[in-house]
């Protein structure tokens, strides 16, 4: 009996620590005042430059990858990703990228982020505040963390005036993605915000939301047609690959080479 009792507790050790070895490598990024958007750019929804003040929260220093992808995919019965481990997943739609979120919270013990309903015409993800699990970044939060945080030197892209420093882009990538952090990190240690994969946000895009967001943690519009993607990917060229530009894709779009970037909340 004390054998059979020890055995399970060394299975609950192992089952706990596999548990909380699913969950990425995070970034704390420390909260603060930054001006969201580009009064310059000939991009009308960049427009206007306008102060937000943000939590602190947590982001994930890579993009998750196809081999973590992959584990989900065994797991659900989702499609299983192709390309290399170590590269960025993509191609993904962002209800893969909220379903993914609320499967590795699971994984890890921690609490879910989203209520998920499906129907015949609709698939709903809606926050639930306060979780402590895995999510998509809001809009603001990637912008802020993809420009250096409360340590930004105002760089262009996200670590260097120099893209060739921290991205893949149509310039160097060969027409593919390329293994996470190979590129120099920006000034928080995050790799590849510009550039490789695209990266899903929370938020519905509104191209006017500018023009009426909250100070204070927004979060976009509360409906819209298609999800805020940022970033860029291995396929764009050097003049979108800014901090501030934007990209949006239907939820349900699996062609626009996006993937994930996990956050949590403090």
């Amino acid at each position: 009996m004390r054998i059979l009792t020890y055995i399970t507790a060394l299975l609950l050790i192992f089952n706990l620590s596999y548990a909380q070895d699913q969950g990425p490598e995070m970034v704390l990024i420390e909260g603060g005042e930054y001006y969201m958007g580009n009064d310059y750019s000939a991009n009308s929804d960049e427009r206007p430059e306008h102060q937000i003040t943000l939590s602190s929260f947590f982001i994930s220093k890579y993009e998750v990858t196809v081999e973590e992808y992959a584990r989900f995919c065994r797991v659900t019965g989702h499609r299983l990703p192709e390309g290399s481990p170590m590269t960025p997943i993509n191609n993904i739609t962002w209800e893969d990228a909220v379903m993914y979120c609320n499967w590795l919270s699971r994984a890890s013990r921690l609490e879910r982020c989203y209520e998920l309903t499906r129907d015949s015409n609709r698939f709903t993800a809606t926050y639930i505040p306060g979780s402590n699990g895995y999510r998509l970044p809001t809009e603001a939060e990637w912008e802020y963390a993809a420009r250096g945080g409360i340590k930004s030197k105002a760089y262009a892209f996200s670590g260097s005036h120099d893209l060739s420093e921290v991205a893949w882009s149509i310039n160097n990538s060969g027409n593919t993605s390329h293994d996470v952090g190979q590129k120099k990190p920006n000034e928080l240690g995050i790799y590849d915000m510009t550039g490789n994969a695209m990266e899903w946000c929370y938020d519905w895009y509104g191209s006017k939301y500018y023009e009426n967001s909250p100070v204070d943690n927004p979060s976009g519009p509360g409906r819209g047609v298609s999800k805020v993607c940022r970033g860029g990917n291995f396929m764009c060229r050097p003049d979108v690959l800014r901090n501030s530009r934007r990209f949006n894709l239907e939820p349900n779009a699996k062609e626009g080479l996006a993937g994930i970037r996990l956050v949590k909340n403090q």
